[in-house]
C-alpha cells in the first residue's frame, strides 16, 4: 500500500470517539507526524520510520498531517507503503495536527515523532519495546535521563531547562520532560484524555501529562532520547516562547478549576488493556 493522500478540513479538538472503538487487526502501532514547512527533512524522515518500523516487524500504520504547509513537503511523500497523508489549507498550531492524527489512528498504541529531523524514528521502537514490557499508559523521551544526550544548542538547552523547571514548580508532575517530540500512549488513555484536551500549539505535551494525571494514569516511563542537529531548522522562537509560556499558564488555570477532572470518570484502563492484548495476536 502507498502513500495517500487527503485534503483536510480544519483539525477537529477533542474527538476521541474512534479511540474508544478496538485497534484494528494488524495495526499495533499508529504514528502520528505532524509537519509544518519542513522541507527535505520530512521524506527522510518518514522513510527512515517505515524502514523501523518494518525491519522490527510491527504492525503499524503511519498518519502524516501537514499543519498548512506551503512548501509542497505534503506531495513528497508519495510511494511510501502504510503512510496516510492529512494535508490541512490552514495552520493551526502541532497541537491541533496531533488532535486530527490521532482521532484517525487504529493502533493499540499511538505515538508520534517531530518532523524535522532531530529525533530518529528508531527511538519509537525502543519505546514500544519497553511500553510492552511494562504495560505503561505513556512512555516519553527525557533529555534529562542518564542516557540521553543532545546535540541541540546551548540555547535551546537552556530554554528546555528553564521551562521543564517552571513545569516542575507549577504541575507537580513526576515527569522530568514534557516537550521532546517523541511519545507512544496506550490507546485507552488517549481515548479518556483527548475530550478534555484544547491545546492547539506546543503545550499539546503539558497538557497531555496534566489530563493524564487527572485522569489517574501513573504509570509513565521517561526514557532515553538521542537528539540530533535540527535538519529543517529551529522553530524555537521568541514568539513561540511566550506563546507557550502563556499556553502554559491557560492549562494550570484549567487544571485549578478541575477542567481535566471529568477524564478520569471516563478513564477505564483494565477493558482497553484486554483489548491491546488482542490486538498483539492479531
Amino acid at each position: 500500500m502507498t502513500a495517500t493522500l487527503e485534503i483536510a478540513p480544519a483539525a477537529p479538538l477533542n474527538d476521541a470517539t474512534a479511540l474508544w472503538g478496538r485497534a484494528a487487526a494488524g495495526v499495533e502501532l499508529s504514528v502520528v507526524v505532524p509537519f509544518y514547512n519542513p522541507g527535505a527533512a520530512l521524506r527522510r524522515t518518514i522513510e527512515r520510520l517505515v524502514a523501523c518500523l518494518t525491519d522490527a516487524q510491527i504492525g503499524f500504520e503511519v498518519i502524516a498531517v501537514s499543519d498548512g504547509s506551503t512548501d509542497g513537503s505534503a506531495q513528497t511523500l508519495g510511494g511510501l507503503p502504510g503512510v496516510r497523508v492529512i494535508d490541512n489549507a490552514v495552520n493551526q498550531g502541532k497541537g491541533a495536527a496531533l488532535h486530527q492524527g490521532f482521532s484517525a489512528a487504529r493502533g493499540a498504541w499511538i505515538g508520534f515523532v517531530d518532523a524535522d529531523g532531530d529525533i530518529d524514528p528508531q527511538h519509537l521502537v525502543e519505546y514500544l519495546f519497553v511500553a510492552r514490557a511494562g504495560g505503561h499508559a505513556l512512555v516519553y523521551a527525557d533529555k534529562r535521563h542518564a542516557d540521553s544526550n543532545s546535540a541541540a544548542t546551548g540555547f535551546r538547552k537552556l530554554v528546555s531547562l528553564s521551562y521543564s523547571t517552571m513545569v516542575a514548580g507549577m504541575f507537580r508532575l513526576d515527569v522530568r520532560d514534557t516537550q521532546t517530540g517523541c511519545k507512544i500512549v496506550r490507546r485507552d488513555v488517549l481515548a479518556a484524555v483527548l475530550p478534555r484536551m484544547q491545546e492547539r500549539r506546543f503545550a499539546f505535551d503539558l497538557e497531555l501529562f496534566v489530563a493524564a494525571g487527572a485522569a489517574g494514569f501513573d504509570n509513565l516511563k521517561g526514557a532515553p532520547v538521542r537528539l540530533e542537529e535540527r535538519v529543517a531548522g529551529s522553530t524555537v522562537t521568541t514568539k513561540s516562547i511566550v506563546r507557550t509560556i502563556r499556553d502554559t499558564f491557560v492549562i494550570y488555570r484549567r487544571q485549578r478549576s478541575a477542567h481535566y477532572r471529568p477524564a478520569a470518570e471516563v478513564a477505564t484502563p483494565a477493558a482497553p488493556r484486554a483489548a491491546v492484548r488482542l490486538a498483539y495476536a492479531a
